[in-house]
């Protein structure tokens, strides 16, 4: 019997994935909860919203600066993986794509860095965070490179370890910093992040020797670089829109409800990072590779309903177990002087399920370069999340935000199953 349960441990590609998944989410919730703890006392709600526009910034900025390679890299590594020749073109490739687009960008940050900063935090005191930055944007690309490749050849385990030590490092400094500058010390370490995240690379020499022994300029093909440029467009809509419309909504909020509201509503966000780190990373971990992997759709089928069967009944009835202990982890992660955000749980959690829920189905676009119908159901979301957002928080205040985000998400889930629907429910291809 014990035999049996490893053999079918060994052979269930998602039960692998989810158990190292766990380990690495411990260690990142962890690190988020010290995190949050130690901004909520040193810097308090109207801090949290300020870090947080910054955040969304260099959310943007980092997506634009990997060109979309993340998901465009898993997929061709993973499609190639067994054959020499054609994974060294697309690992030589992407790093051409790579060291071009991080030192365009980094010229562009120390150009405008004073323009940048009166956009994100409207005074230009915070320019010097946007030329460090530059200095720091290779150092994301490249380690967003390194990570892709490994997530396309299956290396879980090793991709689990480095994220840790990057979560211990981050932690630290955060930490360290918060303590020393406070609010100022926050803002810096967001943009020496990904400075520890690429040195958490060399904890698994081995994998980051053979990744680097790949690269070879004459293997560069115009071929794959068209190809995984090609997935530009998608992370244009995703990796960049998205936190520039979160940063919109959140000065919405500072500008019409309050600082402190708007600090409330980032912290919500961070309580649902924290719980979906799990999802997301069992997305970027086993979803994409395997549906980049095969294209039949009956496969597909599989797929998602299998994801559906096993990660839905945990997820609901962890959002559940949240919604009850609501004020315990307010108190927790936060202080009380955070209590008056438990008023926003119920809806988020609502549509964090419904976001697991469309997004599963939504991995396929990626997986098969479908541009043109990604492009147009990301486009139709942002508008009905900015739009419903503004309304709503006209209405309702800061609950608003959290109503539009349950709203929009339904909206999207609904749309993913008319997308999808001749995929998931019918089944002549099967014969």
């Amino acid at each position: 019997m014990i035999k049996k349960n490893i053999k079918n441990y060994n052979n269930n590609f998602l039960l692998k994935v989810a158990s190292y998944n766990s380990l690495s989410v411990f260690f990142r919730l962890v690190s988020g909860f010290i995190v949050s703890k130690f901004m909520a006392i040193f810097i308090g709600p109207s801090g949290i919203a300020i870090t947080g526009n910054l955040s969304n910034f260099m959310q943007s900025l980092e997506s634009l600066s990997s060109l979309g390679m993340k998901n465009g890299v898993i997929k061709y590594v993973a499609e190639n993986k067994d054959e020499p020749t054609k994974l060294k073109q697309v690992i030589s490739s992407a790093f051409f794509v790579t060291l071009c687009i991080a030192l365009f960008l980094s010229t562009l940050l120390f150009l405008f860095s004073k323009s940048i900063s009166l956009f994100v935090f409207d005074k230009i005191e915070y320019s010097f965070l946007f030329e460090v930055s530059a200095l720091m944007m290779p150092f994301y690309t490249l380690q967003v490179f390194f990570i892709s490749i490994l997530n396309g050849l299956k290396k879980v385990k090793e991709l689990v370890q480095i994220n840790i030590v990057g979560y211990i490092l981050t932690t630290i400094l955060i930490v360290f910093l918060l303590y020393r500058e406070e609010l100022k010390g926050a803002l810096i370490a967001i943009v020496l992040t990904p400075f520890l995240l690429f040195a958490s690379l060399f904890y698994k020499f081995s994998s980051f020797k053979f990744i680097f022994l790949n690269i070879n300029l004459n293997f560069i093909s115009k071929v794959y670089i068209s190809r995984i440029g090609s997935f530009f467009s998608m992370t244009l809509f995703s990796g960049i829109m998205f936190p520039i419309i979160y940063l919109f909504i959140r000065n919405y909020l500072i500008d019409n409800v309050g600082v402190t509201e708007a600090g409330y509503w980032e912290a919500s966000r961070k309580i649902s990072n924290y719980y979906m780190l799990f999802i997301y990373t069992l997305f970027d971990l086993y979803l994409l590779p395997v549906l980049s992997e095969d294209a039949n759709k009956v496969k597909f089928r599989a797929t998602i309903f299998n994801f559906y069967k096993n990660v839905l009944p945990i997820a609901l009835l962890g959002f559940v177990l949240i919604y009850f202990l609501r004020f315990f982890i307010i108190k927790l992660v936060f202080t009380d002087e955070f209590l008056k955000m438990n008023e926003l749980f119920g809806w988020q959690l609502l549509g964090d399920f419904f976001r697991i829920v469309s997004l599963t189905m939504a991995y396929q676009f990626f997986a098969k370069k479908m541009s043109y119908h990604y492009v147009i159901c990301e486009i139709s979301l942002m508008i009905f999340i900015c739009f419903s957002s503004i309304y709503l928080i006209n209405h309702l205040s800061v609950l608003g935000a959290v109503k539009a985000h349950a709203f929009s998400y339904i909206f999207y889930t609904l749309l993913m199953f008319l997308v999808f629907r001749k995929q998931l429910f019918n089944t002549y291809e099967a014969k």
